[in-house]
Formats: C-alpha cells, structure tokens, sequence
C-alpha cells in the first residue's frame, strides 16, 4: 500500500521509461534508414508529437484525478491504472511488437511515428511527475493550497 499521491509517481515513471524506450527504438531505426528520408520523416515525426502529445495531456489529466479522487489515503499499486489503462497499455506494446516482429510496417515509419509517440508519452510522465511535486493536475487545476 502506498500513499494515494504516490500513484503519481509510479505512474509518471511508468510513462516516462515507456516513451524513452519506444523514442529509442524508433531514432535507432531512423538512423538505419537512408537520410533522403530523413526530411518527410521529421515532418511526420512533428505531426505524431503533437497529436499524441495533446491526446496524453487529456488522458493524464483524467488519470490524476481518478488518482487524487480516490477514497482511501493509502492503497494498492494496482490502481495506479484503472482496467481501461491497463487494456490500452496491453493492446499499444502487443500491437507495437507484432508491427515489428512481423515486419507489418516499413523501417521509415517506425523511425518517424516512435520518435514521436515516445516523446509525447515521456513528456506526459515528466508532467505527473511535476503534477505530483508541484500539486497541480496536469493541464488542470492545484489539488494542494501550497499552489
């Protein structure tokens, strides 16, 4: 059992490994793609960044606010996601290692759209871990007077 705030971290921890580890792949396969490439790639790089990172804004303002709205002051680990998140965090790595195992998706995609996505999903685990030491909702309000 850990404190209801602390889900914050664990779960900004979570997102902030995860994006590192999807951006990883993605720039070690762009960097294995020829460099005529390189500019259509960073434009569709741009692209993903942004729509995902506005996307994970919305959904890490939801996830802290179940978190902070939670009754108990001490509880599991097991909520740092609800059913819905642990769904979606199952079908993104399943999908995105059968893309790659399977060769579904050429190497240009992958170095453009990991790049992108794993930043957007970094930046929002930075951002809950922020919201978990400054007392703010990510994109939302302040859930402690200090703010």
């Amino acid at each position: 059992m850990v404190k209801r705030e602390n889900l914050l971290i664990i779960a900004g921890v979570f997102w902030l490994i995860a994006g590192v580890n999807v951006a990883a792949i993605g720039v070690q396969t762009l960097l294995g793609v020829a460099r005529d490439h390189w500019l259509l790639m960073f434009g569709f790089m741009a692209v993903v960044f942004v729509g995902f990172a506005f996307m994970f804004r919305r959904v890490a303002r939801k996830h802290a606010t179940r978190i902070l709205a939670h009754p108990a002051d001490r509880v599991s680990v097991l909520h740092t996601f609800d059913a819905k998140g642990y769904l979606i965090i199952a079908i993104m790595m399943g999908g995105g290692i059968a893309l790659r195992a399977f060769n579904l998706v050429p190497a240009t995609f992958i170095g453009s759209f990991y790049p992108g996505l794993g930043t957007a999903l970094a930046l929002t685990g930075i951002g809950l871990l922020v919201s978990r030491f400054c007392g703010c909702v990510p994109g939302g309000r302040a859930h402690r007077s200090s703010c």
